[in-house]
């Protein structure tokens, strides 16, 4: 499979990490590699990254190729983002929404509005820190996180990512959107209609004071949601007064060493390379951050073999599931010929969750029933499409 691929100065390819993402390393670490082909709002970037927020994603540098190809080279979160990790106890949740909620409230500041939190948009770095990703650019997955009026006027405000930051908050204390329906009819039409005129249901598993916080925040009407993210923020700060002992520094944003269940996987950084790529260059030419120089040699693209050679996976994975107590399942894989390097992208059946692995195996929450569907995926991003997608292994 051949691909192209800039050079980057000091550092060399490693492997994709994702669609038009790619991990690098030189001697300084590791740093991802996104190429860029719809990149949009470019001033709105350049002013956000240039805040140097620490509750927003890393750019070091960005540069367009020979060929005319943009492409951003930034930290790599070796972490992920939390979209697969939830649910997460409630203090957490609380601690991620102040870091989140400072975050916004600087780049509101600023006069950006973010359009797409989500929890695929909020990283985690190696300090347990969350940082947010994918300014201005609008995914295609934002619809169960994004406000009524979003729906049904395009109207993006202040008020409407106070609406996509209590639903993040929401999704990552019980695992899915307020607005999915597990195993249900999570159709598009059926997210608008629930969005509009639904409401969202209490978690069960937050204070009350929690409770009315996010319900307030996910109001139909702008109105009634906290007036900004800063108000959203000290809201919250609130609570964890109320909620958590004294002893604690969250106040002053700390967070504790190992922040996240360790037992689940390490999820893959291609949503944030993709999230903060999405909009960091102008059509100008080179966009520079934290006065780098991106050299000449940098802005050359060289056709490249990726690593593995061009052989098609010959077989799809098989995969057992094992429960491992009430509340986890763990879902294991063979597949023919295996390689090096190779890694694995899962999916659960109602793709309300998403991964991906190193070793053929994850656990994930499960109380009841769950499906979950394994993709090879070679050293050289070859077996890419759906087609290689397993049949679905289920426990109960």
């Amino acid at each position: 499979m051949t691909v192209e691929l800039p050079e980057i100065p000091g550092f060399r390819y490693v492997r994709p990490l994702g669609k038009n993402v790619h991990l690098y390393r030189g001697g300084d670490g590791e740093v991802a590699v996104k190429l860029l082909v719809d990149p949009p709002r470019a001033a709105e970037m350049r002013t956000v990254l240039g805040l140097g927020h620490p509750g927003i994603v890393t750019v070091h540098r960005a540069g367009r190729t020979r060929a005319g190809l943009l492409y951003v080279v930034m930290k790599h979160y070796s972490n992920g983002d939390l979209a697969a990790l939830a649910p997460l106890p409630f203090e957490r949740v609380v601690e991620i929404g102040i870091e989140i909620a400072d975050a916004l409230h600087a780049a509101h500041q600023a006069g950006v509005v973010h359009r797409d939190v989500k929890p695929a948009n909020i990283l985690l770095d190696e300090h347990g820190h969350v940082c947010l990703t994918d300014f201005g650019a609008l995914g295609r997955d934002r619809l169960p996180w994004t406000a009524p009026e979003v729906i049904t006027s395009g109207s993006y405000s202040v008020r409407a990512d106070v609406f996509s930051l209590g639903a993040t908050l929401w999704h990552l204390l019980v695992g899915h959107s307020p607005f999915v329906v597990p195993r249900g009819n999570n159709t598009h039409a059926a997210l608008q209609q629930r969005i509009l005129h639904g409401g969202p249901h209490s978690t069960g598993r937050a204070p009350q004071s929690l409770e009315v916080l996010l319900h307030q925040a996910m109001a139909a009407d702008p109105a009634a949601r906290p007036v900004s993210a800063e108000d959203f923020a000290r809201r919250l700060r609130g609570i964890h007064r109320e909620t958590v002992p004294a002893a604690s520094t969250v106040d002053v944003v700390a967070v504790p060493a190992d922040p996240l269940p360790r037992k689940r996987t390490r999820w893959p950084v291609y949503a944030s390379a993709a999230a903060v790529a999405a909009g960091v260059i102008g059509t100008s030419g080179v966009l520079l951050l934290k006065d780098e120089t991106l050299p000449k040699s940098a802005e050359v693209v060289q056709p490249q073999s990726a690593p593995g050679g061009p052989d098609a996976l010959s077989g799809k994975a098989t995969v057992s599931v094992t429960r491992v107590n009430s509340e986890t399942l763990r879902f294991s894989w063979t597949y023919p010929s295996p390689l090096a390097g190779d890694t694995f992208a899962w999916r659960t059946n109602d793709e309300l969750k998403t991964g991906k692995v190193e070793t053929p195996s994850v656990e994930l929450y499960a109380p009841g029933a769950l499906c979950v569907q394994v993709r090879v995926v070679r050293a050289d991003g070859s077996n890419a499409s759906d087609q290689s997608w397993s049949q679905e292994g289920c426990g109960t």
